[in-house]
């Protein structure tokens, strides 16, 4: 069997096809990457003498933005993983081969994923924007100085290290024998030789992308002032959420730089600030 589908959560699908070294992401909502560590798929191993992380190469968008109030195509930490965890992107690094991860989807997603891949990856990108930010222009310099350092020396476009396939009516090959096209709204066929498998990206109604980590449920005390920790993880830790704060003035509540799980208690009083 040259094809392996894995049902990972609600929404998102790994499809691995070896033998075309082609390793497949199918849907992108926030805590892919958390949903695969946690179900094994990704995996450290080692190669020449170095250590890092293995996973998908390719991802395949939804083509709706939205679900059931949930963000459907969030590539950014996908795209992350591939660069820097699994080494595609860092000099000499042994599984830095020249190939680029991919993205498959419509014209109009594959141009607001590159916005927002560029954006997630390096932030404001010359002294100029970081003056405007607020800053003075010594400092600007000197960030940028360091930005620089950790971008290897260049703010490059993000066609520059991501492969876009746009998917529209006709069927597309992605890799060495591989196709896939849309045969519904969100719903697709992969094909590799005599074999075929069919992804359905779209959810029940009232059906949620599940959260990789238990959360519960937190009564916060309306001080003066206070600031309370909503989370102490980063983008890959699957078993905390990502750092974030509520900040308490007055008795009234702001939520501060949220990661995807957080919601706004009292909504209706209460100020998000991202």
């Amino acid at each position: 069997m040259s094809i392996r589908k894995l049902v990972v959560a609600n929404g998102i699908f790994f499809v691995e096809i070896p033998e075309a070294q082609l390793f497949l992401l199918c849907g992108a909502p926030a805590d892919s990457v958390k949903h695969l560590l946690r179900r094994g798929i990704i995996q450290t191993i080692e190669l020449d003498g170095v250590t890092f992380e293995n996973g998908p190469n390719a991802i395949l968008l939804s083509d709706s933005m939205i679900q059931n109030g949930h963000l459907c195509n969030l590539a950014e930490f996908p795209i992350l993983q591939m660069l820097y965890r699994q080494g595609m992107l860092i000099p000499q690094h042994p599984n830095n081969t020249g190939a680029k991860p991919k993205l498959i989807g419509t014209p109009e997603q594959l141009a607001a994923q590159l916005r927002y891949i560029h954006r997630g990856n390096y932030g404001l990108i010359s002294v100029d924007e970081m003056v405007k930010a607020g800053i003075d222009a010594e400092e600007a310099e000197s960030l940028m100085r360091i930005k620089l350092k950790f971008a290897f020396g260049q703010i490059a476009r993000p066609e520059a290290f991501v492969d876009c396939l746009p998917l529209t009516t006709n069927v597309i090959e992605v890799a060495a024998g591989v196709t896939v096209g849309r045969v519904a709204h969100n719903v697709f066929e992969i094909r590799h030789g005599n074999e075929m498998v069919e992804i359905d990206l779209n959810l029940d109604r009232g059906e949620p992308y599940p959260c990789p980590y238990p959360l519960t449920h937190v009564a916060i005390d309306r001080h003066y002032f206070a600031v309370v920790h909503s989370g102490d993880g980063d983008g890959w830790d699957f078993n905390r959420p990502a750092m974030g704060s509520v900040l308490i003035h007055q008795g009234r509540v702001y939520l501060i730089d949220a990661g995807p799980r957080a919601i706004a208690l009292e909504q209706h009083s209460s100020h998000l600030t991202q």
